[in-house]
């Protein structure tokens, strides 16, 4: 049955399955399609756009032409300003047009038509918005379009569009500007171009990123006028553009087609199309926000999600009820499995689903068996109907006292066992003692009339043991005592191995020691080659009142099991630094800190941000701070791993991997890790004078170590030859007793003088 209920619902998830990567078929292939009626769309658009501009700037170089040459064959190139009715017939053939006229090199309008001000006409050159404009004009033989602005003379916001007029030596002789209006309802500059308020058309300044031209929802020429994209920013547009295209600048540039592109601004996504005019150096863009997209794409996904939805339920519906069939079937089968028939009690299956249950739940219980005495001689007098009567009653009782117990059980013959909330064996013992004399008085109150006796034995776990085997053997042991006297109750007793008693004690003590900050820190120093101390690295010290001096290893180790290692690490890290900052304060030197942190440490939420607070805190820059970590705490979770490194790392904080070469992935780790520092474990230094594969291994390392531009750090430096030989192999810092063994904060000062000042060891 149990198959059945996984294949039904196998076939029901591969059914769902099935659906799902059709719909998911189906609603991509709609997405795409909807994408590329919008890139269709913007492209047609731009196209359309780009044609109007490019007429529209031709015929006003058309008309500029004209101008100017019956400008000069009429003699009218002169500094009389004047409003020239010539001017006003030529113009005739440009609705688009504000006003134009005639400037002299010194930019000064001189021929207007009588749309144009004359006496609030700015100079050309000494206006800002159209300096630059009228400059490249004269330095060009080409229309050159200037930067949109606001002219008071015609009173109206204007694209100029200029071209200079050159005598037979080619030079300027006047420039020729049109005003185009930007304002308008209508036409290739009209404010009406867009499609909704998630819609826009735009004409984009390739020489200096200001906006030309743009029509949207809300804009006006006051503010597109305004907007100018910086290098960074046109230089992302660039790059959005050749990602989308997959072409270089140029190519794009020479493009006779718009390209699409995707573009992200202001927190909002959008696509577009763009054409670059090499002619006028303008871009035209059309783009829209991505929301009318996916807004077109749900308005039919939806229907379609939601049909698919309805049969996904529908069929749920008819699988769950022939599961719930099954389901009461298989319940009844596994009740069956799980008690005993004659009391109806667990059975010892089920006795060891229910303990199993609990242990992997972490729950602390009690286990207590339960023997009736001189069973046998019921059985033997009475015969074994009468014998079954008497455990069924002895059951009932049993489940009657024991109702506020997790339950009892039969595990056969006449021995029964109960699973107890309680958890403290003093307690358990007085609950046994209570529960034997309540079992003889029901017994005898019942309707067999029977004086009846009982042996218990009781276990706690996990203090009697920390699995079901071992729990319900400590209880079996405790039952074997209390058979012998008969009628009695025994709690397992056992001698604790004297490791296990440690483990306990430096446990209880280690709680106080954080707290009363009674771990001391100690610092060995690194030095360079030249025998300079180059930092120190942090190394807690345990000694206490009861226990006497713990090894870091030891106290280390409880710490990681009884889940107090985080706590112990934040210890150090805040003490180390506080000791650290005093230091930097004595010896006036640069120094590195180096502090161990543990995979348990490094897995807690904010870690990272609790070491920045903390430098904070003690007024110690992050690139002093050197974490040590070892390959295990990327075998916690490296993708959660990574970013708490790039976040430490961005900040100073360097990061070494601590024990390199002794595990089995270190290699492979280092391509993906932002390591600055690799340090030598002790093992392979030790034998580099004798042992040609350690030092053909720490050879390796360094080498390893030089190529991915790490520093080397030689740890358990202890003999001058090791030194000599790590020196020559490249490495660069070492620690170890041949220097100095780990001392108190209070030391270190004079010893980086000593060292540093020249004195070698």
């Amino acid at each position: 049955m149990t198959l059945f209920k996984r294949n039904l619902w196998t076939l029901f998830c591969v059914v769902v399955a099935v659906g799902v990567l059709v719909l998911s078929y189906i609603l991509t292939s709609m997405w795409r399609a909807t994408l590329s009626k919008q890139e269709s769309h913007h492209q047609a658009r731009v196209q359309l756009i780009s044609q109007s501009v490019t007429n529209v700037l031709r015929t006003q170089e058309l008309i500029l032409d004209v101008a100017a040459a019956e400008l000069v064959r009429s003699d009218l190139i002169n500094s009389t300003r004047e409003v020239l009715p010539l001017l006003d017939s030529i113009m005739e053939a440009s609705p688009a047009l504000a006003g134009f006229g005639m400037a002299l090199p010194d930019g000064q309008l001189v021929k207007v038509t009588s749309t144009v001000d004359i006496s609030l006409m700015p100079n050309l050159l000494e206006q800002e918005t159209s300096r630059e404009g009228f400059r490249r004009a004269m330095e060009s033989d080409r229309l050159i379009v200037g930067r949109t602005y606001f002219l008071p003379a015609v009173n109206a916001w204007i694209i100029p569009a200029r071209k200079a007029v050159r005598n037979d030596k080619g030079e300027v002789i006047a420039v020729m500007s049109a005003g185009i209006r930007a304002d308008g309802e209508k036409g290739v500059f009209g404010s009406k171009l867009h499609a909704g308020p998630d819609d826009a058309v735009m004409i984009f300044r390739e020489y200096d990123g200001y906006m030309q031209f743009m029509s949207g929802e809300g804009v006006t020429p006051e503010i597109f006028a305004a907007i100018y994209r910086t290098p960074e920013q046109r230089e992302a547009d660039r790059q959005n553009l050749l990602k989308a295209n997959n072409a270089t600048l140029e190519v794009l540039k020479a493009r006779p087609v718009p390209s699409i592109y995707f573009n992200q601004r202001g927190g909002d996504r959008y696509i577009g199309g763009a054409w670059f005019s090499p002619e006028y150096e303008l871009w035209i863009a059309s783009e829209s926000n991505i929301r009318a997209v996916w807004s077109s794409f749900l308005e039919r996904g939806l229907v379609l999600l939601m049909v698919f939805v309805a049969l996904f339920v529908l069929l749920f519906y008819l699988v769950r009820q022939i599961d719930r069939a099954e389901a009461r079937r298989r319940s009844a089968l596994m009740y069956q499995s799980r008690h005993d028939d004659l009391t109806s009690l667990l059975n010892r299956v089920g006795l060891i689903d229910q303990i199993q249950h609990l242990v992997n739940e972490g729950e602390k219980f009690g286990v207590v068996l339960l023997d009736i005495d001189n069973f046998r001689g019921i059985n033997d007098r009475f015969g074994q109907e009468q014998g079954d009567k008497v455990l069924a009653e002895f059951a009932r009782c049993l489940q009657k006292l024991a109702s506020d117990q997790h339950g009892a059980s039969r595990l056969g013959g006449d021995e029964f066992a109960l699973i107890s909330r309680i958890r403290e064996p003093d307690k358990l013992l007085t609950y046994c003692n209570d529960l034997l004399r309540a079992l003889a008085r029901e017994m005898a109150s019942g309707p067999l009339k029977l004086q009846l006796g009982a042996s218990l034995g009781a276990a706690v776990f996990p203090d009697h043991g920390d699995s079901f085997n071992r729990i319900v053997r400590s209880a079996h042991l405790a039952l074997y005592q209390a058979k012998r006297t008969r009628n009695d109750v025994c709690l397992y007793r056992h001698d604790y191995e004297a490791g296990y008693l440690r483990r306990v004690h430096i446990e209880q003590r280690l709680r106080g020691a954080i707290n009363q900050m009674q771990i001391t820190m100690a610092y060995q120093p690194q030095l360079d080659t030249h025998s300079r101390v180059v930092g120190v690295e942090a190394l807690a010290r345990w000694n206490d009142e009861e226990l006497g001096y713990v090894p870091p290893n030891e106290f280390v180790e409880v710490a990681e099991s009884c889940g107090l290692i985080a706590e112990l690490g934040n210890y150090v890290l805040s003490r180390s630094l506080a000791d650290f900052r005093k230091l930097l304060d004595q010896v006036r030197e640069p120094l590195d800190l180096s502090v161990n942190i543990s995979a348990m440490q490094f897995m807690q939420a904010g870690f990272g941000y609790l070491v920045l607070s903390e430098l904070k805190k003690h007024g110690v820059h992050p690139h002093y701070l050197t974490l040590e970590i070892t390959e295990t705490v990327f075998m916690s979770g490296f993708d959660q791993v990574i970013p708490i490194l790039e976040q430490l790392r961005n900040a100073g904080v360097s990061l070494s991997m601590d024990d390199f070469g002794t595990g089995y992935s270190s290699l492979s780790l280092l391509r993906k890790l932002p390591i600055d520092e690799l340090k030598i474990d002790k093992s392979f230094v030790d034998n580099i004078i004798e042992d040609e594969s350690a030092r053909n291994m720490v050879e390796s390392i360094i080498a390893i170590g030089q190529n991915h531009r790490m520093r080397l750090v030689a740890e358990g430096v202890e003999e001058r030859a090791q030194f000599s030989a790590l020196v020559a192999m490249g490495c660069g810092r070492f620690q170890g007793y041949l220097f100095s063994r780990p001392i108190p904060v209070t030391e270190v000062a004079s010893l980086v003088k000593h060292f540093n000042s020249g004195v070698t060891t």
